[in-house]
């Protein structure tokens, strides 16, 4: 179950600013019972997973505290957004009439400005070595790099081909990767399973570039494909958390323990 904190912060995410002061003005008259009465019910769960662990963590504290604290959760929501950015990413025929970023470039900027982690997910990864020499360059600096990648025809995959003698060579050594193993993915009735066709990257929890585009030579130079990179507002923390999920949970499989 979440801290109170957290589960604060995730109902004055989800909620509107008119809410949270309905819900706020309700607790400040010790009236936590009326709020469920003008929540949704997705809402009304949140709500009552934060008063349960507000209830369990601050048992000398007043509710009327825990409406403070949902107000300013809100307005910090509310400030995280106005600062959030989407910039449109396109890898295809150069037009003068037009300033979208190039999909190379952006990527290797989010992976150059990493700190702390980069997450990098993809149908296939190949003949990029500007992005392996930057991924090495940040590996150096201490940043955790975790790929997430389709599996190969061999391992029960539908990839044609195996991205690891590929990134192993590029000078990578701690880099961290998964795959979808097939015994965890969905079957049809005619016993069909889908691909990781999803290609995305994270960088500090704080960007996003969410991309059409395969990490490859074709994608980048020769292929037209469209993106979008996101900066600030809560979008990347909330897809490196599922990716975080998804490991925790067993639905990836680390291979060979790491590169």
């Amino acid at each position: 179950m979440l801290r109170w904190p957290e589960a604060a912060a995730r109902f004055a995410c989800d909620v509107s600013g008119e809410t949270v002061h309905r819900v706020s003005d309700c607790l400040a008259r010790g009236k936590a019972s009326e709020v469920s009465g003008f929540l949704s019910a997705d809402a009304a769960r949140l709500f009552a997973e934060l008063l349960t662990a507000w209830r369990q963590e601050m048992r000398s504290a007043q509710l009327s505290e825990l409406g403070h604290a949902l107000l300013a959760a809100n307005a910090t929501s509310k400030e995280e957004r106005r600062r959030l950015q989407l910039e449109l990413v396109w890898s295809g025929p150069a037009l003068a009439s037009t300033a979208l970023r190039s999909t190379g470039p952006a990527l290797l900027e989010l992976i150059e400005l990493a700190d702390e982690s980069v997450y990098l997910v993809t149908f296939a990864a190949y003949k990029v070595p500007a992005v392996a020499d930057a991924l090495a360059a940040a590996e150096r600096r201490g940043v955790r790099v975790v790929f997430v990648l389709e599996s190969d025809e061999s391992n029960g995959g539908k990839s044609a081909f195996n991205p690891l003698p590929h990134l192993r060579a590029s000078g990578l050594r701690r880099a961290e990767v998964y795959i979808w193993p097939q015994e965890h993915r969905i079957r049809d009735e005619l016993g069909r399973f889908g691909s990781l066709h999803a290609k995305f990257a994270v960088a500090d929890r704080t960007r996003l570039l969410v991309s059409s585009a395969n990490l490859t030579e074709f994608a980048f130079n020769l292929n037209i494909e469209l993106g979008v990179m996101v900066t600030g507002g809560h979008c990347p923390a909330e897809v490196a958390r599922l990716l975080d999920e998804l490991i925790r949970l067993g639905v990836l499989d680390q291979v060979d323990g790491c590169m």
